[in-house]
């Protein structure tokens, strides 16, 4: 169907489309794409200029309309900078907005040390076009309209979803993630709990796109939701005992309802959220100790 080396095509109905990356892993994403009727609307562009354009080669694979508009669930760029490849108009929350501002001078440099493996050739933030606040926004298309929804902060502190009622269907981002570890550090362990609360309250019956790992449905959300709590307790225990080292926590209290998702020292970051959310910090604060904490994930497990 396509010259993708990286994904699988699963078609969710007759006019969308989920952009599967095979391995899930860090900045290794999906995408969605969604036939309008008179333009394709790209969920997330990827993180690099290659694989951008594969979205693009999909796209004209399956035979979808030129891209006309982009949503991107949140700012990371795994997310997002693949947007001025695509060349069309973003929408993106305010919060995640405000996150790009910040970052935009810094692009992947900080993280091309940390994954030599990976080719980070054109990645690079863009400021988005459209700007939108915590009441969503309606996207009306052909076949449908697409609800745009903010539930708050998790996985980011602008983190949107899609829902596509004519397919049965929710983009969540990286509000979820399948079979690979989810991932706290920018935003908040115990309101991500909350907001999959909200999520599981609209999933009934749907197809559910999460930002890495395969499509799913509203099993995962309290597969997720039973971790996030399982960290938010065990740290809160942990330094009740005068245990306050995340790579210490992470060796006490393990995965939990996780265990055999890939990734898994990603719950050192994760603690290290939940230490943040239990002194009393806004979610989505910036850690100071990144390269300590990248150490000590990369120890984990102990032996």
């Amino acid at each position: 169907m396509s010259d993708c080396n990286w994904c699988n095509i699963e078609k969710l109905s007759e006019n969308v489309y989920a952009v599967i990356d095979k391995n899930g892993g860090w900045f290794l994403s999906n995408s969605g794409l969604i036939d309008m009727g008179s333009y394709t609307l790209i969920i997330d562009t990827q993180y690099n200029e290659k694989r951008a354009n594969d979205i693009i080669n999909v796209i004209k694979n399956l035979g979808l309309p030129k891209p006309g508009l982009i949503l991107n669930t949140h700012h990371h760029g795994d997310h997002v900078w693949g947007n001025h490849v695509i060349g069309a108009p973003a929408i993106i929350h305010k919060e995640a907005n405000n996150m790009i501002k910040t970052l935009k001078e810094i692009g992947s440099s900080i993280y091309e040390a940390f994954f030599p493996q990976l080719d980070f050739k054109g990645s690079k933030y863009t400021l988005p076009d459209i700007v939108i606040g915590d009441d969503g926004i309606v996207i009306e298309s052909k076949y449908g309209p697409i609800n745009v929804k903010y539930l708050g902060p998790a996985h980011t502190v602008g983190d949107l979803i899609a829902i596509v009622d004519h397919a049965n269907t929710i983009f969540a981002g990286d509000i979820i993630f399948n079979q690979v570890t989810p991932l706290a550090l920018d935003g908040t362990v115990s309101n991500w709990i909350k907001v999959l609360d909200k999520l599981e309250g609209i999933s009934k019956g749907k197809k559910i796109v999460g930002g890495h790992g395969e499509v799913t449905d509203e099993k995962v959300i309290k597969l997720m939701k039973d971790y996030l709590i399982h960290i938010s307790n065990g740290t809160k225990e942990s330094l009740l005992n005068g245990i306050s080292d995340p790579l210490m926590i992470a060796k006490s209290i393990g995965p939990g309802p996780l265990k055999g998702w890939s990734l898994e020292e990603r719950i050192v970051f994760n603690i290290a959220r939940a230490i943040l959310d239990i002194q009393g910090k806004p979610p989505g604060e910036m850690v100071t100790n990144l390269p300590e904490l990248a150490t000590k994930m990369a120890k984990y497990p102990l032996k």
